[in-house]
């Protein structure tokens, strides 16, 4: 698909082409209509940037996916740039190096934030014509058409606050923080914020419980395109009641044209360029952050109790499955790595969960080592009664809330090379899981706590130790980070904010080690007069025992642990039968 993507470059005198992997909502997962990147490299990974020029071309992705590119674009004629690695530059710069005075760069302005593409406009010399590709790319690659699904109105019971009540303090804030006249637009283009908002879920994106649809808030008015024929009556009937308008999707591109106000506020990092240059050339963008106005990552009551009942239901489930796993690999009869994880998917699905939040990863020995790998079935690797086996997971359990777990599980004798490198991993999670820390920090002041075991054994996790996760919507809500390189526009810890705890170790062609739980961010006792926070796990699996070194960690470690798992006694172990109880029990045993 290249080539005629580069016959048509050549027609229209375009330099290079640049496809991202984001469609007009800029989200993480898309639908299979917004897959151009894949479709043209061959790359499935769901970061990427590629970039295609007369004679060569380039894709960046980060290092969950270098192993994966590299096995993927072999003999595509793609180069893969390990973007984060010392030495490579980033996509911005390598364009403002090999686009000269008078060229051309051409692509979809639906799918690069605005403020990427004043970035890119930024570094490249004023003489280089940036044109919109749109067209071209939908004549170079044949997609399916977007499809729409059943669009439903969420519980007040599983939301904890009604349409109107977001609303006016949406609108409070904006007025608080940005813009003091009435006369004003706020557009809302990413999906998760857009259904929180309207308490809403859809089905239009595989793992993500959200639909195509864009919102438009005046001081005086709401309004949602969505697909209406989907729309269920009792939705309708609750956006109706909330005083929220509903119109067509594809009609708010052409809406864009017919706003009135004085001002439209949007955030330049949420929404396309398409939709906000115009404002910006005519004067009339002031710039937020969705935020700073979406509330969405500090769980209400009621949605932090559906957390915790997702997680318990996710609890049982992972503990049947650890406890199967371990009895095939005790009588030598364990399946491959993608046989196995349709098991896990298929224990979900009767455990009461609606759907997956993520393609389950179930990796074995050296493919442990590829931070998100996927099992084909024609390429799946046999087990062995050896070794580790990483499996990372999670569901989507309707009106209750978003599970994401890594246990890494040992499937015989433990070398004591495996022992270090999962005792490490280890120490890191318990001692972020234990944190207790001020209200309101950022994430970068707690990554450390985890990776210092990781630094000080010559190691290094190349991924963030932590990301948050929505209720009931994306596993990965991009808010909420826990990481080296966390920046301003990230979340502050508040009680009700949820993040994963995920640290790693990945050695090569040999084996890899991750454990992730969910962490519940909560209010500790004051010191001195100031707020503190602490964690509280979600997640309530036991941890592979058979793989810990017990004399490398220290008495505090121990202890952590010890309460950790007192916890999976008492909340988990009365929906276990009395077999599995006595399972559990013995697994967890410190020895």
């Amino acid at each position: 698909m290249i080539n005629e993507l580069r016959e048509l470059m050549a027609k229209e005198n375009i330099d290079w082409f640049v496809v991202f992997t984001e469609d007009p909502h800029l989200s993480e997962y898309t639908g299979e209509c917004d897959k151009y990147r894949e479709a043209l490299s061959g790359f499935t990974g769901s970061a990427g940037t590629l970039a295609v020029g007369e004679s060569e071309a380039y894709l960046w992705t980060d290092s969950r996916y270098f192993v994966q590119a590299e096995s993927e674009l072999a003999g595509s004629g793609i180069t893969l740039k390990k973007y984060g690695l010392p030495g490579v530059e980033s996509f911005e710069s390598f364009l403002a190096d090999h686009i000269w005075d008078g060229q051309t760069v051409a692509f979809d302005h639906m799918t690069l934030s605005y403020s990427r593409y004043r970035e890119i406009r930024n570094k490249l010399p004023r003489s280089v014509d940036i044109i919109d590709g749109r067209k071209l790319l939908r004549e170079a690659v044949s997609m399916p058409p977007r499809a729409f699904g059943r669009v439903e109105s969420v519980p007040l019971t599983f939301s904890g606050r009604d349409i109107s009540d977001k609303l006016s303090a949406l609108c409070d804030k904006i007025e608080q923080d940005y813009i003091r006249e009435d006369s004003y637009t706020y557009i809302l283009s990413d999906l998760t914020s857009i259904m929180w908002l309207y308490n809403l879920r859809g089905c239009d994106i595989r793992y993500v419980p959200v639909a195509y649809s864009y919102a438009l808030v005046t001081k005086y008015s709401a309004t949602l395109f969505v697909s209406l024929s989907n729309l269920t009556d009792e939705a309708r009937e609750m956006l109706t009641d909330n005083g929220v308008a509903v119109r067509e999707y594809p009609e708010f591109i052409h809406e864009l044209d017919e706003i009135a106000t004085d001002r439209v506020i949007a955030d330049p990092h949420n929404n396309n360029s398409r939709i906000l240059a115009r404002f910006d050339e005519n004067h009339m963008l002031t710039e937020c952050s969705d935020a700073q106005l979406i509330t969405k990552p500090v769980k209400t009551a009621a949605e932090t109790d559906g957390m915790i009942n997702a997680h318990l239901k996710d609890a049982v489930i992972m503990i049947r499955f650890i406890k199967k796993v371990k009895e095939m690999a005790k009588d030598g009869c364990l399946p491959d790595e993608y046989e196995l994880g349709k098991m896990l998917d298929d224990m979900r699905l009767a455990g009461g969960c609606s759907s997956f939040s993520f393609e389950t990863i179930c990796a074995y020995a050296h493919n442990s080592a590829i931070v998100h790998y996927t099992a084909g079935k024609d390429t799946a690797a046999k087990l062995s009664s050896r070794g580790f086996l990483l499996v990372d997971s999670g569901g989507q359990y309707r009106f209750e809330g978003t599970t994401d777990i890594t246990r890494t599980i040992s499937l015989g004798d433990v070398t004591d090379e495996e022992k270090k490198i999962y005792t490490t991993v280890l120490k890191g999670n318990l001692r972020l899981m234990n944190m207790t820390f001020p209200d309101g920090v950022k994430g970068s002041l707690l990554d450390a706590v985890a990776e210092t075991p990781i630094w000080e054994i010559g190691e290094f996790c190349g991924h963030g130790i932590g990301h948050g996760v929505g209720a009931y919507l994306s596993v990965h809500e991009s808010e909420a980070v826990i990481s080296r390189r966390s920046g301003e526009r990230d979340a502050s810890f508040v009680p009700g904010v949820i993040v994963s705890d995920e640290p790693g170790i990945y050695l090569e062609g040999r084996f890899g080690v991750r454990l992730e739980n969910l962490l519940l961010t909560e209010r500790a006792e004051d010191a001195h007069g100031y707020k503190m926070c602490r964690f509280t796990p979600l997640s309530l699996v036991p941890f592979d025992t058979e793989s810990i070194d017990l004399s490398a960690l220290s008495d505090e470690e121990l202890e952590i642990l010890s309460h950790y798992n007192s916890l999976i006694e008492e909340k988990v172990f009365p929906l276990l039968d009395e077999n599995e109880r006595e399972w559990a029990k013995s697994y967890m045993i410190l020895r």
